[in-house]
């Protein structure tokens, strides 16, 4: 059974594809699950105003983290046998690794790749696996990746003989939590063009979110509706792209406004966020403006 559970997770890799409502606290940079005396300790000393900013500002750090693992996180095994979970950025954006690292308070960082450039934050302890586990169990929402996890946590469980039963998630993505926002730093883009049209004699600038899903139909269609966007398939990519034009961005600007990006993802937001709102004012309609809003075109995805 062991080997047979390691082989689809082989089989994964190579062709890729918590307990609900688990509340944590920080204490001496680690998280802890609130039934540890330590996490008790520290959160009884703290008042009750300072215990609730704590207790949300972990909350969003981990729907941020499942939403960012979902599109850039991997459940499975290494070169060398080992259940591992990592999570894989270009080697300009590691920060974003140790930032998850220092939150979580273990797991290693390090260079992936030097060749291609590339950083991994990697998890494969059993005792960490079992707080990762804990993280994600019940609370992942894309097909994939829930194969994915349901395969590791067989192999994990026969690999160390546990019985941690895998939870079946009935939440569909919704803003009210961080997910969204690690799901964006993983899959979300922001785009912009600027053009003359001849007809109008006017230049139009285009201000667009845009986040991919592959091979899951009915979360694009729940999530475009959710953010007043629409679905487009791609038929090279035989996936989905949803998108949000110009005129619809209230929602997801207030959304991320709220649960802001980690990534350096963040950078090209406020960006394209300056840009989205030289085009509320007019600014593109004068020389002046249209030449500055495609000066800071060029420099979204610096």
């Amino acid at each position: 059974m062991v080997k047979r559970a390691f082989l689809k997770l082989h089989y994964m890799r190579e062709h890729p594809l918590i307990l609900r409502s688990t509340s944590y606290y920080v204490t001496i940079g680690k998280i802890l699950n609130i039934g540890q005396s330590a996490g008790n300790q520290w959160v009884n000393s703290l008042g009750s105003s300072e215990t609730t900013r704590v207790a949300i500002t972990l909350d969003n750090f981990k729907w941020w983290l499942i939403g960012f693992a979902e599109g850039d996180g991997h459940f499975g095994i290494d070169n060398r046998g080992y259940l591992v979970f990592k999570i894989t950025q270009s080697s300009v954006d590691a920060q974003v690794l140790f930032y998850i690292k220092k939150s979580l308070g273990f797991g290693s960082v390090s260079v992936q790749s030097a060749l291609n450039k590339t950083h991994q934050f990697r998890v494969r302890d059993k005792d960490n696996l079992i707080k990762i586990i804990t993280i994600f169990n019940g609370n992942l929402i894309t097909k994939a990746k829930i194969l994915q996890f349901k395969l590791f946590l067989q192999a994990f469980n026969e690999k160390y003989n546990t019985e941690i039963i895998y939870i079946n998630n009935i939440n569909k993505v919704n803003l009210d939590n961080a997910w969204l926002s690690g799901f964006t730093d993983a899959e979300g883009c922001f785009t912009c063009s600027a053009f003359f049209n001849k007809t109008t004699n006017k230049h139009i600038v285009t201000v667009r979110y845009i986040i991919s899903q592959k091979d899951n139909i009915e979360f694009s269609n729940h999530l475009a509706k959710l953010i007043n966007g629409y679905v487009s398939y791609l038929k090279s990519y035989e996936g989905y792209n949803i998108v949000v034009n110009s005129t619809k961005l209230s929602i997801i600007i207030k959304y991320i406004n709220n649960f802001p990006l980690q990534t350096k993802k963040h950078i090209s937001y406020i960006r394209w966020l300056k840009i989205h709102q030289r085009v509320i004012n007019k600014e593109h309609l004068t020389p002046e403006g249209i030449e500055k809003i495609k000066y800071l075109i060029k420099s979204i995805n610096k």
